[in-house]
């Protein structure tokens, strides 16, 4: 059974604590990306908590109903409605309480790691200082807590299995049912599960019967979704993925090398510790080999996910102009991102057992559907790996050192240090391109401050967020605009469309500078939140301004 008194013990606390510690500095972040679709749907709860998408909002530039917009389940605007229902609705308020899913899933993947490894506070730590972690734990999406709910019903399953208790294996089944209806990711969970039972069982198992749980609860949200928009969201989901999903084989290398460069790259804290976990020269000879070949093939591509790896290409079919910082950061990161799936395959070929196999599953399969099978490859389709990927690293570490590594050695600490400051300044990146999209709008509503004619705005995520909340309305491209109309136009946003200079007048920008040297949203660089944007989660290199062109209807 799991021992009592869990929450006590020091390696708990000291999870707990650097969870907290870890992101508290980015408490007054402001809301951006897909965010305001979790609010808008929070103040829908509010007034009517039973018909949770019942409304229109304008997010791809003309209006359309919630339901059709939102690919997510309700759950985390739930949660958000409540707190906001109590404590209001400011940014600080709302962050502080989304601090309870990331120390959930922080000390579940503790627990968990006491099953795999020596040393489960340190693979959780490890989880912590992951830029993916920190990133998706600084917002308010549905990320964490989907991630949360998925390794506390593998932990419960695991000890109701090796217990014979039927209460874990009960909630087991309620946990997975609550990590699908807060992200869909969470039904995964399901052949994960019963592909682990099988094979520890050797066979069928009786108590599988409880995976009719979340079954039945996700029929049951698709029969109310159905009764409520004439239409199952969990299936329209599905068939939103399905018609966005585009495999050809000329995309195949670009998709795995774009999956790789994110694996790594939002795993880049399991980086500092591989040559800890290998022979020394084998690590050696075989990084200076894999780099090697990394860069020669992509100097032999002309792009990358879109990116261009060469400045231009001569007439005579000779390339100019090398954009070496993307080379070598691209081949960093796939080696890094090599290296994750390198330690789900070598352990299971080391164990041959359920817990490896359980493992190489999460991992591989996590891959699998954010490089393949996604419409974009992003970080928070590789986030829910993470777990496993620390528990991986940890494991490989017992081995290697032919030991548990219950007292840790004192060269396993020093690669934390360059592991949480990348992943700091990575989520500090993200938490000034937030501000600056609040400071944005706040500076266009000074400088418009009492301006008669109507203003609109295109583009959408947070800004969209906090122009709303000064009154403003989203473009609606449908709708001719009248003479003496305002329009702001942001440039490094979505769903946008340059206007027609013979009916606009360009009378003035707004300037904001974001973080000066690490960009997670660059287009032809880095895209944390879509591989659209970038092969990279994020990158090193000079960022320009957050520009916002004000125009005048002619």
């Amino acid at each position: 059974m799991m021992k009592k008194h869990l929450f006590i013990t020091p390696p708990v606390l000291i999870v707990v604590l650097v969870t907290i510690m870890s992101l508290l500095p980015f408490i007054t972040k402001a809301f951006n990306i897909d965010e305001p679709l979790f609010l808008w749907a929070a103040r829908q709860i509010q007034s009517n908590p039973l018909d949770f998408f019942g409304f229109k909002v304008n997010w791809y530039g003309v209006e359309a109903d919630m339901f059709s917009v939102n690919q997510n389940p309700p759950l985390v605007s739930y949660y958000i409605a409540l707190i906001a229902s109590l404590f209001g609705w400011k940014e600080t308020v709302l962050h502080f309480f989304f601090l309870i899913p990331a120390m959930a899933l922080s000390l579940g993947t503790y627990f968990l790691a006491r099953s795999f490894c020596s040393s489960p506070h340190f693979a959780a730590i490890l989880m912590v200082f992951s830029p993916v972690f920190l990133i998706s734990s600084s917002s308010v999406m549905t990320d964490t807590m989907m991630l949360a709910f998925y390794v506390w019903a593998i932990l419960l399953w695991l000890e109701g299995l090796k217990n014979e208790s039927f209460p874990y294996l009960f909630i087991s089944g309620v946990f997975v049912a609550l990590s699908s209806l807060t992200k869909y990711f969470g039904i995964t969970l399901l052949p994960l599960l019963l592909v682990f039972t099988l094979v520890k069982n050797r066979g069928f198992y009786y108590r599988l019967c409880i995976f009719f749980i979340p079954v039945l609860l996700i029929i049951g949200y698709e029969w109310l979704t159905y009764n409520l928009y004439n239409q199952g969201l969990f299936s329209d989901a599905a068939k939103y993925a399905s018609d966005q999903w585009v495999l050809k084989p000329s995309h195949i290398l670009d998709q795995t090398l774009t999956g790789l460069s994110f694996t790594g790259g939002c795993l880049l804290g399991l980086a500092f510790f591989a040559p800890m976990l290998w022979p020394r020269r084998t690590f050696l000879i075989v990084t200076t080999v894999l780099l090697t070949l990394l860069v020669s093939a992509l100097l032999s591509m002309d792009t990358i996910g879109g990116a261009k790896l060469y400045d231009e290409m001569e007439s005579s079919g000779y390339r100019t102009g090398v954009r070496w910082g993307l080379v070598f950061q691209l081949a960093l990161f796939i080696s890094a991102g090599i290296h994750v799936l390198i330690l789900a395959t070598t352990d299971l070929m080391r164990h041959k057992d359920a817990p490896s196999l359980l493992l190489f599953l999460w991992v591989i399969g996590t891959f699998i559907f954010s490089s393949y099978l996604n419409w974009t490859t992003s970080a928070r389709n590789i986030f829910p790996m993470l777990p496993a990927a620390a528990i991986l690293a940890i494991r490989r570490a017992d081995y290697f050192y032919k030991k548990p590594l219950t007292s840790l050695r004192r060269q396993f600490l020093w690669p934390l240090l360059p592991a949480a400051l990348v992943s700091f300044m990575v989520t500090w990146a993200d938490f000034s391109l937030a501000n600056s999209q609040r400071s944005a709008a706040f500076s266009i509503g000074d400088e418009l401050i009492g301006y008669q004619s109507p203003v609109t705005f295109q583009g959408h995520w947070g800004f969209q967020y906090y122009m709303e909340s000064l009154g403003y309305k989203a473009v609606d491209f449908r709708v001719e605009p009248s003479s003496g109309n305002i329009m702001i136009v942001p440039i490094n946003n979505t769903n946008t469309a340059w206007p027609n200079r013979d009916r606009f007048i360009l009378t003035g920008k707004v300037e904001e500078q974001p973080l000066g040297w690490f960009s997670i949203m660059k287009k032809g660089w880095s895209g944390f939140y879509s591989s659209v944007w970038g092969p990279l989660p994020f990158a090193i290199g000079a960022v320009t301004p957050e520009k916002f062109a004000i125009f005048l209807v002619k």
